[in-house]
């Protein structure tokens, strides 16, 4: 239960808004319960902002490294999932789990639910709870007998599944950006003002007017806290109802609700309660009103929220405390087993009830009316349109004897308590084949932590040598251990092979998958070691791995990596200047090979070079084929691109010079190819079904399974205007093929007979872009040399490269060196 204890004062508002250092007691001076308060929370703001200063991480839970503490072992639903012990730090507060074989459904605060099964992140709520002797008998001294004593405040803390309502989208990521998540962590905004009654005007300056404020006799610590009200559906509820002000029920307390006694029996409505009452005039007594409570209300408060548990008093005794009519389905369900339960006391509004509903103001709607409370003093909720409560919400203030409230004039404070605080711990994947987790923790060394780390020798690279064998580089690896600015000696340094690595020597001694070497640190921390890697490798890079182990072995942080390569000519970046022919290369080995294949070459080409190949449709549309001296295979084009002819343009030797080939149209010189799904037509696709399958129409072939490669018909021509070349043209009948493609869909579409295709279980399959080849016969296409009369051939077998059109483009420079070579080309037909 959070603070509940019948203190002087909780909240003290000095006008220095730092926080003391300590209290100074005066000599001869009274030192109220209060001034010890105090004490504590001063200590405890120093420890605690010192270490959220040092290891804090704004809403994470911080482990020391290595520690299993509130670490999540996955499971198939969120109930079973592991949480490890140990203690973690969250904003500068010490949470522990001391629960050993933890599970989110037997934790301190058990969640026994199996929902929601798809991704959820694993959240931990923490809270500071006062722990009352009734709860714990051992803050009780027996020597003091029946005397009260005081309590504990504990920080409470339970694990629970959180999904939005809306998913998480594309990326779960420990879910902090995620607004349900930011919602759910968010305070409540709710507030609160104290309202004494007003001093009225007297009509007779003879006559003395009632003073206004506080009117008892005695002092007292009010507590108003947030009983329940209608839930938010715009914000989670994962760990309880928000509320809106409009319709929330409060309660009151004059004794900062701290009367608590335990639950032993149950009869009907009456319970017997321990211990017995102390002093008759603070204890349960007809007419006010009892609380059944559970350990587990301010940590998980669902259940209290869904069930009434606030009751009136009929009759109470010193042991027994009997509750109205309306409690006896609660009482009921508490019967077998009340360890565990609790009565607590709240003192009844002067209307006699339990609870005061807010109302919204007519003046001002972010308002509520005033809510009297007794004793001459009123309360006021407030918030505005994005008022939000928990129930659990309260507010404390000190009300004298002399008539005065420890409250400033006219201010609406936010909720006084409880202090809640959250942090992701993990993202579970329970659909996974094997289910599977991602740690959200904020991992700290320890100040007195050894580290390792780097001081020389990485990406050291050198030439290979002829033969292969073992070559030492010229610089030593080298490593350090350090305890913050202090070296460390004797500390063993392991270097091995990372997985999948190359074997190699480290101070002569071979390292590889098997065996290992290891050597202690210096005087001044370092570990410097000879390192040979293996010139038969010279493709790949070289590594070794350096971790700091223990005496045992174990490995106490990630391992330091070292990389080292050989140079060689493919390894070595090359940046063309001027030349054009270099252009396209981009290492050195490339450039080599590139002058080497036209050396001594002549000043005039050997072969024909194409320099432009283009796609013709019936609107005046072209596709290019050839762009920036790149063959474009594999581009996706429209199923009509070339229904009006292809052109393929060659650079001729001279100005002068033409193509003397003289090919008869219906030469096969340019040839255009599709491959068409198979089986194409409707009897084929019904001999297929039934031949594979049974007669009637299940478990045979359904779709098509294969291409057939069909030559469209077309003249070839050569040409002389503009740019010479060749042109082909496709028949009448081949252009209509083409344009009428998205009918009949290149042979997917069922046509006749429709009804017995379909009822053979024939289904199809998902148009794609079909294939085109388009072929050019090089040996037929020639000019002559002008200087030798001699044949020049077209060569259009071209080289590949790896650029960004469609990754598969062919290099025009870059030639096959034979004298003539075909063209094979492929490109898409596409019906989009």
């Amino acid at each position: 239960m959070t603070i509940r204890n019948d203190a002087t004062r909780l909240t003290i508002r000095a006008r220095d808004r730092r926080k003391p250092r300590s209290l100074v007691a005066r000599q001869g001076q009274v030192l109220l319960d209060a001034d010890l308060d105090a004490q504590s929370r001063h200590l405890l703001d120093r420890v605690e902002t010192a270490t959220d200063d040092m290891v804090g991480s704004a809403g994470y839970l911080v482990v020391p490294a290595g520690s299993d503490a509130f670490a999540v072992t996955p499971a198939a639903t969120p109930d079973a999932c592991g949480i490890g012990t140990g203690h973690g730090y969250l904003g500068g507060w010490l949470v522990e789990n001391t629960t050993e074989h933890c599970l989110l459904k037997n934790q301190p605060h058990p969640r026994p639910e199996t929902e929601p099964k798809g991704p959820v992140l694993l959240a931990l709520k923490a809270l500071v709870r006062y722990v009352d002797p009734v709860e714990e008998p051992a803050f009780a001294d027996p020597a003091l007998g029946d005397a009260q004593a005081a309590g504990r405040a504990l920080v409470d803390w339970q694990v629970f599944p959180f999904a939005p309502e809306g998913g998480w989208g594309a990326d779960l990521a420990c879910a902090t950006a995620n607004p349900d998540w930011q919602k759910l962590v968010k305070p409540s905004s709710g507030t609160l003002t104290v309202l004494p009654d007003q001093m009225p005007a007297a009509a007779d300056p003879c006559s003395l007017v009632p003073q206004g404020g506080y009117s008892e006799p005695e002092n007292l610590l009010f507590r108003i806290e947030v009983h329940g009200g209608i839930p938010r559906k715009d914000h989670p509820d994962a760990d309880g109802p928000r509320y809106g002000m409009d319709g929330l029920t409060v309660k009151v307390s004059r004794r900062n609700a701290s009367v608590l006694a335990g639950i032993v029996k149950v009869d009907g409505t009456t319970l017997t309660v321990e211990p017995p009452a102390l002093d008759p005039l603070n204890w349960f007594a007809a007419g006010a009103h009892a609380e059944i409570v559970s350990i587990h209300d301010d940590v998980d408060p669902r259940k209290a929220a869904q069930q009434e548990r606030l009751f009136q008093i009929a009759r109470a005794t010193d042991t027994a405390v009997t509750l109205e009519s309306a409690a006896t389905g609660l009482a009921a369900s508490i019967k077998d087993d009340p360890a565990g339960w609790y009565l607590r006391l709240w003192d009844a509004l002067p209307d006699g009830t339990g609870r005061a509903t807010a109302k919204p103001a007519a003046d001002d709607p972010r308002l509520s009316e005033p809510i009297p409370v007794g004793d001459g003093l009123a309360v006021r909720l407030g918030g505005g349109a994005d008022d939000v409560f928990r129930r659990g919400d309260h507010w404390t203030f000190a009300a004298r004897a002399d008539g005065s409230i420890d409250w400033p004039k006219d201010k609406a404070e936010p909720p006084h308590g409880p202090q809640i605080r959250y942090a992701p711990l993990a993202t579970l994947d329970p659909a996974a084949e094997a289910p599977s987790t991602h740690d959200c923790r904020v991992p700290a060394a320890a100040l007195t932590d050894r580290t390792l780390l780097y001081r020389g020798g990485d990406g050291q690279q050198i030439p290979a040598q002829a033969g292969g064998g073992l070559v030492p580089l010229p610089g030593r690896l080298r490593v350090a251990v350090m305890r913050g600015r202090t070296p460390v000696a004797g500390a063993t340094v392991t270097w091995s092979m990372p997985e999948a690595g190359i074997p190699s020597q480290v101070n002569g001694s071979t390292v590889n998958g098997v065996d290992s070497l290891s050597c202690e640190t210096d005087a001044q921390g370092l570990c410097a070691v000879d390192w040979a890697i293996d010139a038969g490798r010279t493709d790949t890079d070289h590594q070794v791995q350096a971790v700091l182990t223990s005496t045992t072995g174990t490995p106490e942080g990630p391992p330091l990596l070292f990389t080292a390569a050989f140079r060689t000519a493919a390894g070595t970046s090359y940046r063309p200047g001027r030349c054009d022919l270099l252009q396209q290369t981009t290492t050195v080995q490339e450039a080599l090979d590139l002058l080497c294949t036209n050396l001594g070459g002549p000043t005039e080409p050997e072969t024909l070079r194409l320099t432009s190949i283009r796609l013709l449709d019936n609107q005046g549309d072209e596709v290019d084929l050839l762009a920036k001296d790149l063959i474009l295979n594999g581009l996706q084009v429209r199923y009509d691109a070339f229904a009006a002819g292809i052109a393929l343009s060659t650079a001729l030797p001279t100005e002068a010079a033409r193509l003397e080939c003289t090919p008869e149209p219906f030469d096969p010189i340019v040839e255009v190819e599709v491959d068409l799904p198979y089986p194409a037509t409707d009897p084929d696709k019904l001999y297929w079904e039934r031949a594979s399958g049974n007669v009637d129409g299940f478990g045979g072939i359904f779709a098509p399974f294969g291409f057939q490669r069909m030559r469209l018909d077309g003249t070839v021509r050569v040409t002389d205007e503009g740019e010479p070349g060749l042109f082909w043209s496709p028949s009448r009948m081949a252009t209509m093929f083409l344009e009428t493609a998205p009918r009949h869909q290149w042979g997917h579409r069922v046509v006749d007979p429709q009804e017995e295709v379909e009822r053979s279980g024939w289904k199809g399959s998902e148009v794609r872009p079909i294939l085109c080849r388009l072929r050019v016969r090089s040996a037929h296409v020639w000019s002559l040399d002008p200087k030798t009369d001699r044949r020049i051939y077209l060569n259009a077998e071209h080289l590949g490269v790896s650029a960004h059109s469609t990754g598969r483009e062919l290099l025009v420079s870059h030639r096959d060196p034979q004298r003539a070579a075909d063209l094979d080309l492929f490109f898409y037909l596409n019906l989009d």
